[in-house]
């Protein structure tokens, strides 16, 4: 390799936890020559398409992976490719030159790493596709869409921006005015396009047609067929999501941006056929892009719309083992898609926490993965404030488990959750309506009554005493993920991480405040300390807690 070589620090850790197995290895190059290690898929194991449909352009196969006990044998590699293999002690990789066989290094690439060099872009696209009932018949109509996409027809607006994209060998149009410099221009628009706290930049793009590129000059003609035939009308509606890298040259977008359309197409083409074959599948097809936490990586698929979940989940399971994903937690569901940037000022905040200052305690990090809503006093033009603490912690609790895909059950409403306390027998009717105080109790007989969610309890005597919970928090962020709500005396707290130094002792507790009653503004919540590290002194000694660890269901 003549330049330098990547992996994401996600796809070590998978590899990490792999029973031996070998497979295809996927990555990306570089600007400047180097390649970036970032995603897996089983040699054994494969759904009824091309795996590499579910991965974003431009991640390509590069090479295989294997995961062996102690000793392995020299990888089998073609010229430019590249090995990786865990033997349970060391990673290694190889590459193949002219014919040779070479032990080489890497550099481990941290997601923030990966991001601050690459930002996701986000192409929405509309087709009504129209076939007779016949798997040629579809192949043809993809095969022609496919090509007017790959043809200058197909432009690319970047959004809120006077910059158009044209898929030819300059790549770039513009609107309203000359750019001096497209690239200059380009990197300007990206500057806006993410938050600083956030962990990813994307930047959104819009399919355009330019029908003035039509290469015919023959009039349209137009023939009947009075013959009989079925026909198969789907509508297409969804969004292409590929990496770009942030050094790439502008007139390079656009056929990047194409690449990702043209993905979807050809996982389209494997769902008509599969509508083809199964009523119950029919209607409009959607696209559900995730950006699991686990994986590190994009995962784009495409489902049939009206089809309920558990008609998808044989395909669901073969994508799991295609790319060796966990068989025991939803990560290409519905709910799994990358949710969507807060569209006004009322919207609900996720993930707060990106961005807080460091908590100083310099131990073991462990904080909620994936994503999770900040739900606080007075949202939802609904005034709680001094008594709905507890419901909102429960209400942040729900949104993780909806995030991840555990449920598609919406978030309940304080009325909601007192009617499933008085209905379990746990309140009297009067409870409805009321302003009365929860506790972690009735949070853990909701999770379970109306989610089918179990939770583990930890019961303390003093504040003080939870300065000894460091590892038991730890080993729940770990293995189940959930936010915990934790209650005391008259307040209420979520904890959505804790940074224990098991040395001294030392212990550090991140907090979601209920309390805040405030706008959606980021900067107000982290700066004013309603979502934060706060020490050992923000529990009061002389009161007790008890702290619900909701359970993580096992589940694909």
């Amino acid at each position: 390799m003549k330049g330098e070589v990547f992996v994401l620090s996600q796809l070590i850790q998978r590899l990490k936890y792999l029973e031996p197995i070998e497979g295809c290895l996927y990555g990306l190059s570089t600007v400047d020559g180097n390649l970036v290690l970032a995603a897996l898929s089983a040699k054994s194991v494969s759904v009824n398409h091309d795996v590499s449909l579910l991965l974003p352009p431009p991640l390509t196969p590069v090479g295989r992976f294997q995961v062996c006990k102690d000793n392995y044998e020299n990888p089998e590699i073609e010229d430019e490719e590249v090995a990786l293999i865990w033997d349970q002690k060391d990673l290694h990789i190889f590459f193949k030159e002219d014919g040779d066989l070479i032990l080489g290094s890497f550099t481990t690439l941290s997601e923030r790493e990966f991001y601050s060099k690459f930002f996701i872009a986000k192409v929405s696209y509309k087709f009504d596709l129209t076939s007779k009932d016949s798997a040629a018949s579809v192949k043809t109509v993809i095969n022609n869409m496919r090509e007017m996409l790959e043809s200058p027809s197909a432009c690319f607006r970047l959004q809120d921006t006077n910059l158009l994209l044209q898929n030819n060998d300059d790549g770039v149009l513009n609107l309203g005015g000359l750019f001096s410099d497209v690239d200059e221009a380009f990197e300007e628009a990206l500057a806006g396009t993410g938050k600083k706290r956030l962990l990813y930049h994307t930047a959104a793009f819009k399919l355009l047609i330019n029908r003035s590129c039509a290469s015919s000059t023959y009039a349209p003609e137009v023939r009947i067929d009075n013959r009989k035939t079925n026909i198969l009308s789907v509508h297409l509606n969804g969004e292409a999501f590929l990496y770009i890298e942030k050094a790439i040259p502008v007139s390079n977008v656009a056929k990047l941006l194409v690449d990702g359309i043209v993905q979807q197409l050809n996982l389209s083409e494997y769902w008509m056929n599969r509508q083809l074959e199964d009523k119950k599948l029919r209607g409009m097809l959607a696209s559900y892009t995730s950006l699991h936490y686990i994986a590190g990586h994009l995962v784009n698929l495409i489902y049939p719309e009206s089809c309920d979940e558990s008609c998808l989940d044989s395909y669901r399971r073969e994508v799991h083992k295609s790319l060796l994903f966990p068989l025991d937690r939803p990560m290409v569901r519905r709910l799994n898609r990358i949710p969507p940037l807060p569209e006004n000022k009322n919207s609900v905040l996720t993930n707060t926490h990106f961005g807080v200052r460091p908590s100083g305690v310099a131990g073991e990090i462990s904080i909620v993965p994936g994503t999770y809503g900040y739900h606080h006093y007075m949202q939802d033009h609904f005034d709680d404030n001094k008594w709905g603490c507890a419901y909102r912690s429960l209400q942040t609790v729900i949104s993780w488990f909806r995030y991840q895909g555990y449920t598609d059950k919406p978030i309940p409403t304080h009325k909601e959750i007192q009617k499933c306390l008085v209905n379990i027998g746990d309140k009297p009717s009067s409870f409805v309506g009321s302003t009365q105080w929860i506790g972690s109790t009735e949070v853990g007989f909701v999770l379970d009554s109306m989610f089918n969610i179990t939770s583990k309890f930890i019961n303390v005597s003093s504040g003080a005493e939870l300065a000894y919970k460091g590892r038991e928090l730890a080993l729940h962020f770990k293995f189940q993920g959930a936010p915990v709500m934790i209650g005391g005396g008259v307040l209420a707290h979520t904890i959505i991480g804790v940074d224990w130094n098991p040395d001294t002792g030392d212990i550090s507790y991140l907090i979601l405040d209920p309390h805040y009653t405030g706008a959606e503004e980021i900067s107000t919540i982290q700066n004013k300390g309603w979502c934060g590290w706060k020490g050992q002194d923000f529990w009061k000694k002389d009161a007790y807690y008890n702290l619900c660890l909701p359970q993580r269901p096992s589940c694909i």
